[in-house]
């Protein structure tokens, strides 16, 4: 063991071993860990382009766009996963955690995967090669401003006059060539805005301050007037901003802007644009005036002797405007509740004149954006329905109630034929229940830039409500059994259900919406370009 100890023999092949080892380890880590940095940095960069790619293609093309990517870079040995989800841009939370996956809402994660050779680093590790990845997070605004409850009305008679004349609480005097002319004109909405801050002082403001500042019924119709191409529109409009009070219009109520919220200029003319009539109907509706119009056409209507109208318009639910800007389905939209009583005699030759009241009541239908698709220069916009169910009734009407939307004003019978010894007693109620099944509605192209008004109907609407409760009335004699006296007024009231439905039809569409029906209109829509966030 002495001898042993003593002997250096071969002392330079141990440390040439041992140094080996140690060169073998320096080399891996400079030249095998340098090059999955740098596999890892080019890898990078491609997965920012394939989320700006798939980001930028429709949902059914997303992997497509990549492959196409990896091949023109010739990485073939590319694993992907994309995720789509919601981007939320908010400082307060961490950037890691601004992009959380579920339902597709305009952003996506794309995480790609290579294996890199190795060449020192197999004799440590047993391994030929070590896995890569790299992560990008790319978000598009896609906007698609919608509204719900607008219609393009049928004026006729003096209808229009006096409902918006109840409206507003003062006489607007404008003639049927007048309000033919606000419903063919468009009002492009943001200028309109812009050009609002300018007549309040708030110039250069962004459009969420405009919208909640204090603005008064005649600087909007002056700011509408100035946002519409249509010359005789415009007069008409700063003409009535003469007449209507100063009374001031919570716009917030009416105008919800989503992602242009926070911003002070207009991306470009003709983007969202509104029907100049519905706009008014609407601004007047919320304005701090009547909710409840009286309207008497009198015996104007043919085939009735006299017609008299009571309108109640409920108060908009919070937070849900009539036309809103958006990007995903966070954004409801909702109409008031509505109520109207025509109270209508007929004549009977002989008798006395029947009284007919029919009572029509919408509750609430809703709306919210379900996709937006650009593939190329082709838009397409989905948007979910849910259509309002309705109360209609043949029934005496408690009119000092008829505000309150929290219960029925209906109390019971009717007398729908007095005499001096009997009365003829009636009553029909149909409570259209709502079938809670909201329904898609798809824009094309052709439907965005038309404007055109879709109709969403519930499985429980009733066409003909006039016809249909007549139908189900039941009458009762109270006195002497006057001969067929029951099957006299049954067989007067049959003749004038089309003329009442006439009614009933010009009324619901002056208000904005059907008894079970959700009328909805694409008003613009935008495709954004893809960004890359994270």
């Amino acid at each position: 063991m002495r001898r042993l100890c003593g002997d250096r023999r071969g002392a330079v092949s141990i440390l040439t071993a041992i140094m080996t080892m140690a060169l073998i380890g320096f080399s891996a880590l400079g030249i095998d860990i340098g090059m999955l940095t740098l596999s890892q940095r080019r890898l990078q960069g491609i997965a920012d382009e394939a989320a700006l790619a798939a980001a930028s293609s429709s949902p059914d093309r997303r992997e497509e766009a990549i492959r196409r990517l990896l091949a023109a870079n010739g990485l073939s040995d590319v694993t992907s996963t994309i995720t789509p989800g919601r981007y939320r841009a908010d400082a307060a939370i961490v950037p890691q955690d601004r992009f959380v996956p579920g339902a597709d809402a305009g952003a996506l994660r794309v995480v790609l995967s290579r294996p890199v050779p190795l060449f020192f680093g197999q004799v440590l590790t047993g391994r030929n090669t070590a896995p890569v990845s790299a992560r990008a997070v790319a978000r598009r605004i896609d906007m698609a401003a919608f509204s719900l409850g607008t219609r393009l009305v049928n004026v006729s008679g003096g209808l229009p006059g006096a409902l918006l004349n109840g409206l507003a609480g003062s006489d607007l005097s404008l003639s049927i060539g007048d309000y033919q002319a606000l419903v063919g004109a468009q009002v492009d909405l943001l200028p309109m805005i812009q050009g609002l801050g300018t007549k309040i002082g708030l110039t250069g403001a962004s459009f969420d301050t405009i919208l909640a500042a204090d603005v008064t019924l005649p600087q909007l119709l002056s700011a509408m007037a100035d946002a519409t191409g249509k010359p005789d529109a415009a007069g008409i409009l700063r003409r009535m901003a003469l007449r209507v009070p100063g009374s001031k219009v919570p716009l917030t109520r009416l105008i919800d802007l989503g992602p242009l919220t926070n911003t002070a200029r207009v991306p470009s003319r003709n983007l969202i644009e509104v029907d100049a009539y519905a706009m008014l109907r609407e601004s007047l509706s919320v304005a701090n005036g009547q909710r409840q119009v009286a309207l008497n056409p009198g015996g104007s209507i043919k085939g009735l002797l006299s017609t008299r109208i009571l309108v109640a318009i409920g108060e908009r639910p919070a937070s849900t405007p009539w036309l809103a800007v958006a990007q995903d389905g966070s954004t409801i939209v909702r109409t008031a509740q509505q109520r109207f009583l025509i109270d209508s005699e007929v004549g009977v030759p002989l008798l006395a004149n029947i009284r007919l009241p029919i009572f029509v009541e919408t509750a609430a239908a809703q709306a919210r954006l379900n996709s937006v698709s650009c593939t190329g220069p082709v838009q397409t916009v989905t948007i979910d329905a849910l259509p309002s169910p309705g109360t209609l009734a043949i029934a005496q009407v408690d009119q000092s109630r008829f505000d309150d939307m929290s219960r029925s004003p209906i109390t019971g019978q009717t007398v729908l034929l007095q005499l001096l010894l009997a009365r003829v007693w009636g009553y029909a109620r149909l409570d259209l229940a709502s079938d809670s099944a909201w329904q898609q509605v798809r824009f094309d192209q052709n439907d965005i830039s038309q404007r055109t008004t879709r109709t969403v109907t519930a499985n429980s609407a009733v066409s003909g409500i006039a016809a249909s409760l007549i139908q189900h009335v039941t009458l009762r004699l109270e006195g002497f059994d006057l001969s067929g006296l029951t099957g006299i007024v049954g067989a007067a009231l049959t003749p004038v259900a089309p003329i009442l439905d006439t009614l009933i039809g010009d009324l619901s569409e002056l208000l904005g919406l059907r008894v079970g029906q959700a009328d909805v209109t694409v008003n613009g829509v935008r495709c954004g370009a893809a960004t890359l966030v994270a």
